[in-house]
């Protein structure tokens, strides 16, 4: 594959190798990482290979640019035929190999005899046929001996540059090229404080290299957003054992808050997050680094009364539906602003909430997922149902006429706490025309298909709204 070189002398090229020599990795949501590897490598004067060995066994071959000030590549290859049992015994297919068999004599010493021959066939890792004295052996038993490594196998996958350098000697290069086999998610820890009005929020970033190759001292950047992709038909093998999710248990104490050690800023339309210090990514690992701490944020409690709750949260109990009710929804509501000690861009991923007993002991309470959350929008995080809190919706009266339709809605709300509550009662109504013509209660019309009644329901005790709603379809 003949390429220009990708960089000039100067701009962009001088910028790329200011930095120390070492990889850089910047590694996104979906299956996707950008490796800069930058090093000081020593060229002759004229044309010359060069193997650049260490790249991601999954490198995407034509991502991958080099550039120097010193030399410029003709073609660059991607060599992955690494050595190996079954490709030695490839390479020497046609070839004479020594074996070495050992055999028990009687007196119980170990005699060992030496086979030489040509191998004739092989399948996988072993030798299925061999000719030997006019003779064919099939599936010769013994220790396969080769007289010298194969000429072009590495031990470690690489893209082998054929290069024109003007001068020689030590120069700067860069490579890049984006490969698969990384992945990064966020995962959060909240613990809720006794009263449930203030949480502390941590965030841990966990990493996985799946790339067949290990970076170590990298440069670590992640990338935050949806990147659009052309979409291939390729299968990868990640069949390594990696847990399908990592756990992050609760801090059992209060702890001082760490430094940052994610520095966040803009990048294009998507947020980059780089860690303020070098890592190691090695192979078939899986990592956690924190880069969140938040002490004291203000958080409401909800109760949400809203049946449309029950499709999203489909794994939610409908046991004795008929006799008691719904159960009402538990949401907690955290803004993500710097006046309530948050006000950095969240990347997605799980939220755990955590709360504290009588005994001082942290207890699991519930978790959501939260999407990308920029600063100044509000984490909605549904934890449950609330186990003493039912509604039942019920129709009392229903007109319908053509394309017009009036009909009477009540629900009825039971409390069996030990403490007065709130319980927003959310309506949805799927009309193009639409009004309510009476009520028990104000309500809040939040957009055109949705209104919600905020009803105040005592201890031990039961409150109801009722309403009626004129419809058309015209």
């Amino acid at each position: 594959m003949n390429i220009r070189n990708s960089f000039t002398g100067g701009g962009a090229l001088a910028m790329a190798l200011c930095a120390a020599p070492g990889p850089e990795v910047t590694i996104y949501n979906q299956d996707l990482a950008l490796v800069k590897d930058h090093r000081s490598i020593d060229l002759s004067k004229g044309r010359q290979e060069y193997a650049w060995e260490g790249v991601a066994q999954t490198l995407d071959a034509t991502s991958a640019s080099f550039g120097s000030p010193g030399a410029w590549a003709l073609e660059q290859n991607y060599r992955f035929d690494l050595v190996s049992r079954g490709v030695l015994l490839s390479k020497y297919l046609g070839k004479d190999v020594q074996i070495v068999q050992d055999n028990v004599a009687q007196d119980g010493k170990t005699v060992s005899t030496t086979l030489s021959g040509r191998i004739l066939s092989v399948e996988g890792e072993r030798i299925t046929s061999l000719e030997s004295d006019g003779k064919v052996y099939l599936d010769p038993p013994g220790r396969v001996i080769l007289p010298a490594l194969p000429k072009g196998l590495l031990v470690k996958p690489s893209l082998v540059l054929d290069l024109e350098s003007p001068k020689g000697g030590r120069t700067e290069a860069e490579l890049r090229y984006l490969c698969t086999g990384f992945s990064w998610s966020a995962d959060y820890v909240a613990v809720l404080d006794s009263a449930g009005k203030a949480v502390d929020l941590e965030g841990l970033v966990t990493l996985q290299n799946r790339s067949g190759t290990a970076f170590k001292d990298a440069k670590l950047k992640l990338v935050a957003g949806d990147v659009n992709r052309i979409q291939e038909r390729v299968r990868h093998d990640y069949s390594d054992g990696f847990l399908a999710e990592a756990s992050m248990a609760p801090r059992m104490a209060k702890a001082a808050p760490a430094p940052p050690q994610f520095q966040e800023q803009g990048l294009f339309e998507y947020h980059l997050y780089e860690l303020q210090r070098p890592t190691d990514l090695l192979d078939k690992e899986q990592k956690q680094v924190n880069f969140l701490t938040a002490q004291g944020a203000k958080a409401v409690t909800r109760y949400v009364f809203d049946e449309s709750l029950y499709q999203r949260y489909w794994w939610w109990s409908r046991d004795n539906d008929s006799r008691d009710g719904l159960k009402c929804g538990v949401l907690l509501d955290v803004p993500n602003r710097e006046e309530n000690r948050l006000g950095m861009p969240l990347p997605k991923g799980k939220v755990r909430v955590y709360k504290e007993d009588k005994g001082g002991s942290l207890q699991f309470v519930g978790e959501d997922k939260i999407d990308h959350t920029p600063r100044g929008d509000t984490l909605h995080l549904s934890l449950g149902q609330a186990f003493e809190l039912r509604g039942r919706r019920s129709v009392e009266s229903s007109d319908q006429k053509d394309q017009q339709k009036t009909e009477t809605v009540r629900v009825d709300l039971r409390n069996a706490k030990d403490q007065d509550v709130v319980v927003e009662v959310v309506e949805r109504q799927s009309w193009p025309t639409w009004k309510i013509k009476e009520s028990t209660l104000q309500y809040e019309k939040r957009d055109a298909s949705t209104v919600v009644f905020k009803v105040k329901v005592p201890k031990r005790g039961q409150a109801s709204v009722k309403y009626t709603y004129w419809a058309s379809w015209k």
